[in-house]
């Protein structure tokens, strides 16, 4: 059997319906890939699901908030599977669209995502304190970089490969320990163009789902109900350059 073109990884922690729905919503716009729910140890499971709780973990697992990263290397390495990309899907992802199609402008990457930064571009990012950083073995401190957020990340098979053999064990937040080991190992990486990128992002999507796209986090069924609609492109813009001198990379509040 030929390796499919995309393999995306669903990330869940619960059975709720805003999971079910999120994940049907999700399989009916991606008829050409294969989608893996996966979890770390809860007691429901979705349909087809992989747990890895059950296999046996090199990195730490007390904090699955912390170290999510970990849940998906895991897997891969126990994986029945391979295929050319790996997208890094949660739970609170809302996604009407057909991935392939959409991450079509950065393909050619090694890794893509939402924002890629080294701690001398950023360093008022909350995950470069010094007690994360500690971490860092000698040869990986120069490196230290951040991978943000972590959710609707992409990797080729070989990129992922080398990040999950080169990663550092201890337990660093997710960000910080795959942002390192992608700067580390000099993967290319390509944001997503910025009306794309702009629905992703770290704290609650503030405005209405009402065209195809990728959305994070959408944490209710009922999200649209009261908020305002969608930003135009120039917002939208002002939005991201704003955003960029944040040092989360994320602006808390609803408006622009």
């Amino acid at each position: 059997m030929k390796n499919p073109k995309l393999c995306i990884l669903f990330l869940y922690h619960k059975c709720d319906d805003l999971t079910r729905n999120h994940l049907n919503s999700l399989t009916l716009s991606n008829p050409d890939a294969v989608i893996i729910p996966l979890t770390n140890a809860v007691t429901e499971h979705l349909p087809n699901t992989v747990d890895v709780a059950s296999f046996q973990s090199r990195w730490p697992t007390s904090n699955h908030w912390r170290n999510i990263d970990t849940t998906i290397y895991n897997w891969f390495l126990n994986r029945t599977i391979d295929a050319e990309k790996y997208l890094f899907i949660e739970y609170d992802c809302f996604c009407n669209v057909n991935l392939i199609d959409y991450y079509k402008e950065v393909w050619d990457s090694d890794v893509a995502g939402v924002d890629f930064f080294s701690i001398k571009k950023n360093p008022g990012w909350n995950w470069f304190r010094e007690n994360e950083l500690d971490k860092l073995t000698d040869t990986e401190r120069p490196h230290a970089s951040g991978i943000a957020p972590f959710v609707c990340t992409l990797f080729s098979h070989n990129a992922l490969e080398q990040t999950i053999t080169n990663t550092n064990n201890a337990d660093i937040f997710c960000e910080l320990r795959l942002g390192t080991t992608v700067r580390k190992l000099n993967l290319k990486f390509k944001r997503l163009p910025l009306l794309k990128r702009s629905t992703i992002s770290w704290h609650p999507y503030p405005w209405q789902i009402n065209r195809p796209g990728l959305f994070h986090g959408i944490k209710s069924c009922d999200h649209n109900s009261g908020r305002e609609p969608q930003p135009g492109l120039l917002k939208t813009i002002y939005y991201d350059i704003r955003r960029s001198f944040s040092s989360w990379r994320i602006l808390k509040e609803k408006g622009i």
